[in-house]
């Protein structure tokens, strides 16, 4: 295993095409590093923010200018964000077994996985946030919740969910545009 991956500061990106849904590749799990789709995106958590050392040094800012944009040319669509979600719960979860020591590696990329399908999308000037909960299937009733604030006219949101006999997730992935 190299060096730079054992340092929690060390931000790994490489950009490779999604692999076809029609493409007869053999399904892998969901841990399985080698999955092209997987290797689009990073993940940055706290123990990725910097050193005292790192603090002093700041990228210099690029000034932008107005676009004076204050609509999205192509809208957020809900249905087609909503057939990507479902699309990757049924196919990385249907032979799945539920792993609490697994579930926040497993919640993390159907994240990016999803993420990258609708950035794939290009809808351009929206930030899209995708949230993913993984839990164990046991006959528990469960509600899952968020609160946003909105644009009425260009922000919305898509949620799916898949259940099989050993574990639920639940996905929302919210399209949120700049102005």
């Amino acid at each position: 295993r190299p060096a730079a991956l054992d340092n929690p500061h060390t931000f790994r990106f490489s950009f490779a095409p999604m692999e076809s849904e029609t493409s007869p590749v053999k399904r892998a799990s969901l841990f399985q590093p080698s999955r092209v789709e997987i290797a689009a995106t990073s993940h940055v958590e706290h123990s990725d923010s910097p050193t005292k050392k790192e603090q002093g040094r700041r990228r210099p800012r690029t000034p932008l200018e107005n676009t004076y944009k204050m609509g999205p040319a192509v809208k957020f669509s809900a249905k087609q964000v909503e057939e990507i979600i479902n699309t990757v719960l049924v196919g990385q979860l249907q032979d799945e077994q539920y792993d609490p020591r697994a579930s926040r590696q497993m919640s993390k990329t159907l994240s990016t996985i999803i993420t990258n399908r609708v950035k794939s999308l290009n809808y351009e000037r929206y930030k899209i946030v995708t949230v993913v909960t993984v839990g164990q299937n046991d006959g528990q009733g469960l509600r899952v919740a968020s609160r946003c604030l909105f644009d009425e006219e260009n922000d919305t949101f898509a949620t799916g969910s898949f259940k099989n006999h050993s574990l639920f997730a639940v996905a929302s992935v919210y399209g949120l545009y700049y102005e």
